[in-house]
């Protein structure tokens, strides 16, 4: 049996978790003094908790251990593991799952830099748990993760780039701070790591504008699609709608991202998530 890890920034819905089985290992987030694992605190209570502190809260990967003995309990019947998680250019969480893999058992788990991370980590693992389900390898299912991510669209809005600075996760979307009176920046996901890609005027134009950036990477085909959002979800239902109405989706979910990412990017969060069926 091969088994499939990945890290609590996926933020897959608990029924995807159930239905294909799948493991995580909680990246922290830190308030003050305090180090909690995301998935122990909602994103209403951690925003509120938010405006109580005056310095921005850090987020760290798992430790080793906490891998170690995940890894241990899986494969202690000869079974295998394909552990996928949040980009390199993010977190270090895939390292640290290395180091531990190595000490388990290296001939048996497979560690993957999905170079993604919310709505695209979960459309990863679930295209990922489809394939092991139907007796896919590990060799194959990396082969078929490769894929996803040369074909992949991963684009989100933000209310303001405050937490991006803070968090120093802004890279080329840096570009954007001499223009930030009254719009809305558009980001994306390029080769592991945050990038601008344009400005918006409005919410609802970024939403179409959205859409129409998705579009030119994914064509007209069928797709996978989920859309993410931090604290917004009637704006979310409504960009649901507008996304299945605009792509033929195979398959669609909405979730909500929570504070790991939440800490980098804040409330009023939403993007679009989309690879294509045949690749």
């Amino acid at each position: 049996m091969i088994h499939l890890v990945t890290d609590t920034t996926a933020y897959l819905p608990p029924a995807m978790l159930e239905r294909w089985r799948i493991h995580t290992v909680p990246l922290k987030v830190s308030i003050g003094n305090q180090s909690i694992d995301e998935d122990k605190i909602s994103p209403e209570i951690f925003y509120k908790e938010l405006e109580r502190v005056e310095k921005a809260p850090t987020t760290s990967q798992p430790t080793p251990g906490e891998f170690i003995r995940l890894y241990e309990q899986l494969v202690q019947n000869g079974d295998e593991v394909l552990s996928i998680h949040i980009s390199e250019g993010l977190s270090g969480t895939s390292l640290v799952a290395q180091i531990a893999a190595q000490e388990v058992a290296p001939d048996r788990i497979t560690v993957v830099d999905s170079q993604v991370t919310t709505c695209a980590l979960a459309l990863v693992l679930q295209a990922t748990a489809q394939a092991l389900e139907q007796g896919a390898s590990r060799a194959a299912a990396v082969s078929l993760i490769h894929q996803i991510l040369q074909n992949y669209s991963a684009i989100f809005m933000v209310e303001n780039l405050d937490y991006l600075v803070k968090g120093g996760r802004i890279n080329g979307a840096a570009k954007f701070l001499g223009a930030m009176l009254n719009v809305r920046p558009i980001l994306y996901l390029n080769e592991g790591k945050i990038e601008g890609l344009t400005l918006a005027r409005t919410r609802r134009r970024g939403l179409r504008q959205i859409i129409k950036e998705t579009r030119k990477r994914v064509g007209t085909a069928p797709i996978h699609a989920a859309v993410t959002h931090i604290l917004c979800p009637e704006d979310a239902a409504a960009f649901a709608e507008q996304v299945q109405q605009n792509f033929a989706c195979a398959s669609f979910f909405v979730h909500e991202t929570g504070p790991v990412i939440g800490s980098h990017v804040g409330p009023g969060f939403i993007g679009l998530a989309a690879c294509p069926v045949e690749m």
